[in-house]
Formats: C-alpha cells, structure tokens, sequence
C-alpha cells in the first residue's frame, strides 16, 4: 500500500509567508488553505487514527489556544506551529500548559517567512516517521493475531527477542499455568525458576482476586473482554502491589494457543488516585459536617446529618456524639451504624462507654488503633479493628465526645478529619447550646412587656398576634396591652419603643407601668399620654410612638376615643368590609415638653373591627417596598365576609400573613398587631 501523502492546513498565514511554505513543502505534503471557521471538516476522525495533518496558525488567527484545543493534537496524527509574535504572547502563554512540545510547537520571533518552512518541514518529516512506525506495529499486531505461518514466526521473533528486554512484564500463559516470562515480570511478580514453572498466575494473589483474575484471563477475544484491568497483591516483604494485566492470544511456533499477558506496576498511580479520592472525600465530610451544624433545626438532627456523613465517607461501622448535660452526665446522643440489625444505643453503651468516660476524665483523644505495617495498604482484610475518640471542646468547655468504631486500621489522614470535625461539632453545639440560653433569656425578659392573656371584654372580641424579628432571639421594642380601668372604660394601647435590647425593654416596661397607673385615675387620653411623656423625659430615655384607645360602652353604639402619638394610623373595618385609616395625629412621646394629642372619636358599629399595628407592617424592610396605610387597609378589605365572632383573630392573622409574604426574607422588623371587634 502506498504512503498516505500528509495534510498540510495554512490558517491565518500572511500572504508572503504562505507562499514561502507552499515553495519549500508542495512536494511533501498536500497544501491546504484554510480558515479557522473551515479547519474542523479537515481534521475529523478519532485522534491517533486521522490522515497526518500538521496545521500552521498565523498571526491573523484571533484566538489561537481556543483553535489548538479543538484539533485535539495527538503525536501520532496531528501536530500544530504556531506564530508566536510578541503581541499574542498572552494568547498564547497557556500552550505549553495543555500541550506537549512534540504535538504544538511555537515559532518565536518576528521572521515568520523565513524561519517557517524549516519549523513546518521538520514536523511534517517528524509525523511522518511517526506514523509510519504506528502503521508497522498495527500491523505486527494484526499479523500476530492471525493464525498464518508468517504469524507465528512474527510471534517467535517478538517473544524470543523484544519481549525478553521489554521494560514491561510479560508472561506466556498456557491456560492458568505461567510457562515463560521475562525479567521485569519476575521481578514484579517474584517469579523463580524452576518453582514458578506452570504454576497457575491466580495463584500469586489472594484469594478475593482470583476469580475476578481468572474471569479476566479467559475472556481474551471475546467482544465484552476489557483490554486490561488492576488487580492488587501483597509482595513478599508484605507491601501492596497493584498490577495492570493486559491479556492478548498469541500461537507459538507450533501452532499452540497461548495467552500473552503484559502487566505494568501501577502501585504509585493507583495509590495517588486513592490519596486523591481521600482527600476529596474528606473536603466533601469537612463541608457537609459545616453545612449541617450550622443549618435550621433541633441540634439531634444536624448531629444525626453529621455521623450519617461520617459513617458514610469514612467507611465506619459507627460513628457516635455523646453529649454532657447540665448535670455533668454523660448521654449518648445519635448514633449511625453501617447495619441496620446492630441499630440502637445499646452497643455503644456496653462496649464504649468505658473508653468514651476516659476521653471526658483526661480531656484527650483515645485512639486503640493498631499500627499499619505497609502505608498502602487500603482495607486489607484480617487487620484489627480500630476505635477512636475525640473531646468535643469549644471555649475550653467540654461539651461531649465524637466515637468512631470500624473494622479498618486508620491512617492518620482519617484521624485528622475526625479531630477537624469533631472541632465542629463542638462549635455548632456550643452555639445551639448559647442560642437557647439567650433564647431563654430574652423570652425571659420579654414576657413581662406583652400581657400574659388579653382580657374578656364583654360584647367585644379581641386578638393579638406578636411576631418578633430573628427568631426571638432579642428583644424588640414592639409591646401592646388592654385592660379595663376603674372607670369602667375599655383602654387598648399598642407602641413602638425607639431601640432594641434590655434597653428598650426598660423603656417598654417604664410605658406600660405609666400608662395602666395613669389609667387607674381617669382613662382619658391627655392625662394618660402626658404622664408617659413626662416620665420618658425624666428618665431622658428614647422616644415612643402608640396608639391609645379608649371604649366608652355607656354609649349605643359604644365610642372610641383614639389619641395617636407618632404612631401609623389605626385601620377601621366595618362590618361591610369597607376599610380606611383613620386620623390620628399627634407627637412622639419623650421628645417634647408639652406635646399635643388630639382626640379621634368614632362609634364601633357591631361588626366592625378596629386594627392597631406596629410600623413593622409598613417599613418591614426598611426602604424596601414600604406600603402605606391605605396598602393594608385594602388586604383587609379584600378578606370574605364574615360573622363579628372570631374576626378579630382572622383579621390579625391576615395581616401578619400578608406582611411575611411581602417581605419574605427581607423583613428586618418586629412584627405588633391587635383588633378588636364589635359583637353584633
């Protein structure tokens, strides 16, 4: 068969320099001129096995690394020069990352039209030798296989004489049995004359490998076979060995079937790949441990995510949090086991108590974990098993300790990701353990500022709904109340203290002493708003803004007296549903001497319902699509009728409800409302 006379593209080459090259080579190669748009029809085909083609990027190609990396070079078939001028030095800077020298070469220099046909002839010549060198040994190959006399005395010449000196193992097998090998093999597989000789190959590994090895071996020639496979084994000095046997049928020179296996020591790569996959593997445990402590919910299910997580990427057979509780006593928390049949804290209790109350009586780790004789080894069997604990400590508090119990012997790379996250454990339940505390606290501190109860009113139905901002985890300034006064008058109040924290708890508490004491002696609104105003002023503390109304019910219908302080208008519903504002408009509280508050007065109809709320429903998210009263006023219009019995509480509940849906997760604000509604 005739050579294959090579290709040779000229893309983005100036005109003289193209000419140049086409003068020099046209004898050599077929020329082409192309385009960066057209160079993919010309180069199809699977890489290694396309018409040897060398590509010559100008200048004028824009981006050429992107160009190189859609040829996919390949020293066999394809090579590519490059023009490397000073102004695409850049461009071209990450080549030699991606690309070896041998399949992308650059020429320097600005000389482009003389030095080029040199730099493209000596590629053209180097491919050439190279494919041509491909082709004889496909074809050695091919002739191997066949089972002709010309084989056969190929398969002699390769046996006697190359495979003898190859730096690759080579074993002649007939069936299982190793009748003939060459030195590297014995040196990789301790093969010995004549103790060695037909000796089956699957005994020089253990046990678990041999069925797969001999599946391997007599698989040659059929369609699903795989080229080659890794199979490990323990050499004699106890260290691992991985192996990569690549099997191919040969006839000897008398006709005999014989199998050629050709194995290759890949112990180093294989064990890189495993650092590797353990490395990643601990990252992921580290990440998913972090995203699980410090994620919403009970603390028992973010530990119970996190020994799940453990138990699965370290391959344990348990993994356990034990906590100390107030008492100082030891509990055992969550446990995740490999078996569902051992499930349960009874194991744990029986079997490692002991060694865990150790890790709480010396605040160190106890590691039983027996040594590893060869640093490869990776889950051999037969190895003792292992246990190990660490102190969950954050703040120099010991909090409790991490357990691990496994089959394996741990590397310290094992037992370093379990330190690191048993370090996060103990943070993330130190924090859940401080955010109770304060949760506790701040409820606390609060209850006394919001009424234990609202009050039964006779002939009006009220409701309350109080949503404080983070989870109640501080204290607003929000607070609201309803009582009767002595004189026989309804009061209802909702304000707004200026701060958050014990502060505005002081001051919420300062308010709502002053405004029931005020009370007790008349309820109207000026002498009540002027005693709170005047007690701010003495404290010199923030200012507040409120609502104060008063029910008069010696009246048919009964009359509300409402004085506003500062405060976003109240919302009348009437029992229409038609809803508004209504005026309200007077001075903060604590800011000036002698504020004024005028009075509102309306009749509360049966079934209407009067709505007092906190500017949380208007500037929940500060800046960030405030509303208007009039915006609120429409959502409780727009509610279905209803009767007067329980529509204090539906009102309530859809304003809260529609504020959270507004806001989502930008709602920065305490959220305050009460309504009280006219029995019919």
């Amino acid at each position: 068969m005739a050579p294959v006379l090579p290709l040779l593209l000229l893309v983005g080459l100036s005109r003289r320099t193209a000419d140049a090259v086409a003068a020099e080579l046209a004898a050599s190669a077929e020329i082409v001129r192309s385009t960066p748009q057209n160079l993919p029809a010309h180069v199809v085909g699977t890489p290694g096995q396309r018409r040897p083609t060398v590509v010559v990027l100008g200048e004028a190609v824009p981006a050429p690394a992107g160009v190189v990396h859609s040829l996919r070079p390949h020293p066999a078939d394809l090579v590519v020069a490059v023009a490397a001028v000073p102004a695409a030095h850049d461009k071209l800077a990450v080549l030699p990352l991606l690309f070896s020298a041998d399949v992308v070469h650059r020429v320097e220099g600005g000389e482009e039209a003389r030095r080029m046909p040199h730099v493209v002839g000596e590629l053209l010549r180097k491919l050439t030798r190279r494919h041509a060198h491909a082709a004889a040994q496909a074809a050695a190959q091919r002739r191997l296989s066949s089972r002709t006399s010309i084989g056969r005395q190929l398969g002699e010449r390769l046996l006697g004489q190359f495979l003898a000196q190859a730096p690759i193992g080579v074993l002649v097998l007939e069936d299982d049995a190793v009748i003939a090998w060459n030195q590297r093999a014995a040196d990789l597989l301790e093969l010995t004359e004549p103790d060695s000789v037909h000796q089956p190959v699957t005994g020089l590994f253990p046990e678990e490998q041999r069925a797969a090895l001999l599946r391997h071996l007599t698989a040659v020639g059929r369609r699903d076979a795989e080229p080659d496979a890794v199979f490990e084994r323990v050499r004699g000095d106890g260290t691992s060995q991985a192996l990569r046997m690549a099997v191919r049928q040969v006839v000897d020179i008398e006709g005999h079937d014989r199998v050629l296996v050709l194995a290759e020591d890949v112990t180093d790569r294989l064990h890189a790949q495993r650092r590797l996959a353990e490395r990643t593997s601990h990252a992921l445990l580290t990440a998913e441990v972090a995203a699980a402590m410090t994620a919403p919910g009970p603390l028992d299910g973010r530990l119970r995510e996190c020994v799940r997580a453990a138990t699965d990427r370290l391959g344990a057979d348990r993994v356990c949090v034990w906590n100390l509780n107030t008492r100082g006593e030891l509990d055992h928390v969550v446990c995740a086991a490999d078996d569902t049949e051992a499930r349960g804290t009874s194991i744990c209790e029986r079997l490692h108590r002991a060694l865990v109350e150790q890790v709480v009586a010396t605040h160190r780790p106890h590691l039983d974990v027996p040594p590893r004789t060869d640093p490869h080894a990776f889950g051999n069997e037969g190895v003792r098993g292992s246990f190990a604990a660490f102190p969950l400590v954050s703040g120099g508090e010991l909090i409790g300790v991490l357990s691990l119990t496994t089959r394996l012997a741990l590397p310290g790379s094992v037992l370093a990701v379990l330190e690191n996250i048993a370090d996060q454990i103990a943070v993330g339940t130190q924090q859940d353990r401080l955010l109770n505390r304060l949760s506790e606290a701040t409820h606390a501190l609060a209850r006394p500022l919001l009424p234990p109860r609202l009050p039964d009113l006779s002939g009006f139905d009220l409701a309350a709904r109080y949503a404080p901002f983070g989870q109640g985890l501080q204290i607003g300034g929000d607070f609201y109340d309803a009582f009767t006064a002595p004189d026989g008058r309804h009061v209802l109040v909702l304000g707004d203290v200026c701060g958050k924290g014990p502060d505005a708890a002081a001051v919420t508490g300062l308010v709502r002493h002053t405004l029931w004491a005020g009370a007790q002696h008349t309820s109207e609104p000026a002498h009540v708003l002027d005693l709170v105003n005047t007690a701010l002023r003495r404290q010199n503390a923030p200012f507040c803004t409120l609502v104060y109304v008063v029910i008069d019910t010696t009246r048919t219908p009964a009359r509300l007296r409402i004085a506003g302080a500062g405060h976003p208008a109240p919302l009348l519903r009437r029992a229409s549903g038609a809803t508004a504002p209504l005026e309200t408009r007077g001075a903060l509280l604590g800011v000036f001497d002698t504020p004024r508050h005028p009075v509102t007065e309306v009749d509360l109809l049966p079934g209407d319902t009067l709505v007092l709320y906190t500017d949380g429903f208007t500037e929940g998210a500060g800046s960030l699509n405030p509303r208007e009263p009039e915006d609120l006023a429409a959502v409780l219009a727009a509610l279905p009728p209803a009767g007067a019995a329980g529509l204090a509480e539906h009102v309530a509940a859809a304003l809260t409800d529609d504020a959270r849906r507004w806001w989502g997760d930008e709602l920065r604000d305490d959220l305050a409302v009460l309504a009280v509604t006219a029995a019919w």
